[in-house]
């Protein structure tokens, strides 16, 4: 090549910007990837978790989950359909409350005043709903394909295949007044029968096995139970709330133990909602007027409070309902309209 020649010299000049480009361009690329990660890295340190340091955390929030967050940003053309035929209009929870994981780790979250179950996909841009014919919408709970949801108005409690069609219904002439929370144990359905003040058994085939409590202060009376949980090692935990206390059962109803009382204390009930339990028994109880979720062992002892008032990561504002999977911890923020998800980092963290 004749370096000379005027064209020689533009030619060499456009080949050496082309290789300074590409150089570049992959030095950008590192740059830019190790940016991301410097950020990845500085926002999971920065995200917020309990009990304050130095003491080793034991609670970690992850994200936030609602229905706009879970569908993704919509794509170029979804965006102009929208402008050319109208609509367009995102989904949005009104007042989630109960929550069920199903084994694929889909979230469901049963919307009070929704008439809605949001299907919720953390791990991905996927968003479904389930409409229900009810007008207040308060547990949900799954069995292999199908799923029951408690509409406490009507009183009702209703079995659903995935779809939202119903296989089955029970309501006031079965003896329910107000259902709410309901858990899933062995072969059989636990139901909060709120203004009955008992829980109720139900089969997955729709028939009453039978029920236990009243209304009292004693030990395995109740005054307004509203939510149930299952441990691990079968025992039924049930959110006494007018008593100000959780109570303890086996699975055939037979009293074992309670804890909690009301109280402006660290430890103590005010207005307490959801309960569930993590992988090492502790108990998880969310207080609903001081928007922290309390965490008690399994005899009772108070261990620690997370959350706190607010709209901010990990913050909460009227929570209701509470599911723990595989230690990942799900709060219904209600208020916010969002489902907060944090994590169990277990005692060797």
């Amino acid at each position: 090549m004749n370096t000379q020649d005027p064209s020689g010299r533009r030619l060499l000049i456009a080949l050496g910007l082309s290789v300074a480009l590409s150089v570049d361009a992959r030095l950008v690329v590192a740059q830019t990837a190790k940016a991301s990660h410097d950020a990845a890295t500085s926002a999971q340190s920065s995200l917020p978790s309990w009990p304050a340091p130095p003491a080793p955390a034991r609670i970690r929030f992850l994200q936030s989950l609602d229905p706009a967050a879970a569908r993704g940003k919509p794509s170029f053309l979804s965006r102009a359909w929208s402008v050319l035929v109208g609509g367009g209009h995102l989904p949005e929870m009104i007042q989630p409350y109960g929550i069920a994981v199903d084994p694929a780790g889909r979230v469901l979250v049963a919307d009070t005043f929704g008439r809605t179950i949001h299907v919720l996909d953390p791990r991905k841009p996927k968003y479904s709903a389930i409409k229900v014919n009810g007008g207040s919408l308060i547990g949900v709970a799954l069995a292999g394909d199908r799923f029951f949801v408690t509409d406490s108005a009507s009183g009702r409690v209703m079995c659903l295949d995935e779809r939202g069609h119903t296989r089955w219904t029970l309501g006031p002439k079965d003896g329910f007044e107000r259902p709410t929370g309901l858990v899933v144990a062995g072969d059989r359905l636990y139901v909060a029968d709120t203004l009955g003040h008992r829980i109720v058994m139900v089969s997955f085939t729709g028939s009453v096995l039978g029920s236990f409590g009243h209304r009292g202060g004693d030990a395995g009376e109740f005054n307004f139970p509203t939510n149930i949980a299952r441990s691990q090692d079968g025992r039924l935990l049930v959110t006494d709330s007018m008593n100000f206390r959780v109570q303890v059962f086996d699975a055939d109803g037979k009293y074992l133990a309670a804890f909690g009382k009301l109280g402006d204390g660290s430890g103590d009930f005010d207005k307490p909602k959801g309960v569930a339990v993590d992988s090492d028994g502790h108990v998880y109880v969310v207080e609903g007027v001081s928007d922290v979720v309390r965490v008690f062992d399994s005899t009772g002892k108070f261990l620690l409070a997370f959350g706190g008032s607010g709209s901010g990561a990990g913050q909460l504002w009227l929570p209701s309902g509470i599911a723990i999977v595989n230690d990942l911890i799900y709060v219904a923020d209600s208020a916010n309209r969002r489902v907060q998800v944090f994590q169990y980092l277990g005692a060797s963290q």
